[in-house]
């Protein structure tokens, strides 16, 4: 490279004089066709005497441009060779990629792409087949590949939870509220249906304290949930605590916080003037169902009831009537609850209706009611499909807790049809409501793996367990 004195040339044959069409070339002293070389230096020559440099040593100097020529069509066809080869690989595995994905490097995302996709079908393969864990494997793959694949994040969440691992479906649910935020509301509300049922109230406070500020078209939800979490754990404390460290909640917000924690710490007397308290135009709806709710569960019927006549307008219809059959329910007027379950069958069997009246029917089981309302909701004839299958199992368990044993069996044939199951574990809920045990772990384990509307969830845990009987 350096080029200008004798000693500068390594390509020559250092015994000889260095002169051109004497000197030797040591780079092709072994080779068997010597002539190739001529390709990258053009100063190699034939004499009578054999192959000589044609140039002094003074004047040698690499042809840089034919070696990187020839090196790079060397690498070229080797890379071409090889992305063939990678190419029949991935189409025997079954990757759909193309070839430009394979051989062009800014495609190469593409083969990314192309197995999360082979994976997501080889997890929809197993779902099918009934292969759960091969499906958690698939997914998990595929969570890795793209974390964010929404879908495949929630299926394996919900997988994992049918599994029993409850704390990796936690991670996941965390880690798509993290990793896609875009749908950090709807994670929020799907996870915490899978708490409700888990009774993890702990959680449920964390998760409910956090959307109150995230999730303001939806706060009256997240404080319903919250206060349900409290109640059934008896932690006035953690209501505290939400005062403290969320100063900016609306006033209505922590008003309610502030009753709720005044009931929970046994101060009825100081809540009670804030609880029948009628506001001319409440800030929230929940509101009014806050305090008549609170009133029935206190056993303050007549207040509750004038509160109910005041807010008969601020109220939903049905929402009203579900609150009267409590009030009546309460004193024992059973006529009137007749009466008013009669008059709620005339409303559009809509999913929220359906929702409500299964809850009710849950916590009050009565054959005569039941009847009638199955009767209405198989005249709607609504399918059992996806978005609904919830609904038809809620109605399979009204009817098993009513005792009509003929149409919980129509309704379950109606959900194995649809599900290509046995519903063991929906018939086993059913059999462990029947009989009902203070603090049965099996409820825990049982109700998350069957997909029930949220008001159905709160009713199940809110029934009253029987007294043991005494000893003898």
């Amino acid at each position: 490279m350096r080029g200008a004195h004798r000693d500068d040339c390594p390509c020559q044959t250092y015994a000889d004089s260095g002169h051109a069409l004497d000197a030797r070339c040591d780079a092709v002293l072994h080779w068997r066709q010597p002539d190739r070389f001529k390709r990258v230096c053009p100063l190699l020559v034939q004499t009578p005497q054999g192959w000589r440099c044609g140039v002094n040593a003074e004047s040698v100097r690499p042809f840089w441009g034919r070696a990187l020529l020839y090196g790079a069509g060397l690498g070229l066809l080797l890379y071409l060779a090889g992305t063939l080869l990678v190419f029949g690989l991935l189409r025997s595995a079954r990757y759909e990629a193309s070839y430009l994905a394979v051989v062009w490097p800014p495609r190469w995302g593409a083969l990314r792409r192309a197995q999360e996709n082979l994976y997501v079908a080889r997890a929809q393969q197993a779902l099918q087949a009934g292969q759960y864990q091969e499906a958690i494997l698939s997914l998990e793959m595929v969570t890795q590949l793209n974390p964010g694949n929404y879908a495949a994040g929630l299926t394996l969440a919900g997988l994992s939870q049918v599994a029993g691992q409850t704390y990796v479906a936690d991670h996941i649910y965390e880690r798509l509220m993290r990793d896609v935020p875009e749908q950090r509301r709807a994670t929020a509300q799907i996870w915490f249906r899978t708490l409700l049922a888990r009774a993890a109230y702990p959680r449920i406070q964390t998760l409910a304290t956090v959307m109150l500020s995230e999730d303001p078209a939806e706060r009256a939800v997240w404080l319903n949930a919250l206060f349900f979490a409290c109640r059934q754990t008896r932690d006035s404390t953690y209501l505290g605590t939400v005062l403290a460290h969320h100063p900016n909640l609306p006033e209505w917000c922590t008003e309610l916080i502030g009753i709720e924690q005044m009931l929970l710490s046994d101060h009825p007397d100081r809540a009670l003037p804030r609880l029948i308290r009628i506001q001319r135009r409440p800030a929230s709806a929940y509101i009014p169902y806050y305090q008549i709710d609170r009133l029935l569960r206190r056993g303050l019927i007549d207040q509750a009831t004038t509160l109910l006549r005041a807010y008969e307008r601020q109220l939903q219809p049905t929402e009203a009537a579900f609150l009267r059959l409590r009030s009546y329910q309460a004193k024992g007027w059973t006529s009137l609850v007749g009466s008013e379950c009669e008059s709620l069958l005339v409303y559009e069997m809509s999913p929220q209706l359906i929702a409500q009246y299964c809850a009710y029917l849950v916590k009050y089981p009565d054959p005569a009611i039941f009847a009638r309302f199955s009767d209405r909701f198989t005249a709607a004839g609504i399918p059992v499909a996806a978005g609904t299958v919830s609904l038809h199992q809620a109605v399979y368990l009204a009817a098993v807790l009513a005792g009509d044993a003929p149409r919980a069996d129509q309704i379950a044939a109606r959900i194995t049809h649809y599900t290509a199951s046995d519903a063991r574990v929906l018939r086993g809920l059913g059999e462990l409501l029947k009989k009902p045990a203070p603090n049965d772990p099996r409820l825990a384990r049982i109700l998350p793996l069957v997909p029930l509307p949220t008001e159905v969830i709160y009713a199940i845990l809110e029934r009253p367990t029987p007294a043991p009987a005494p000893a003898k």
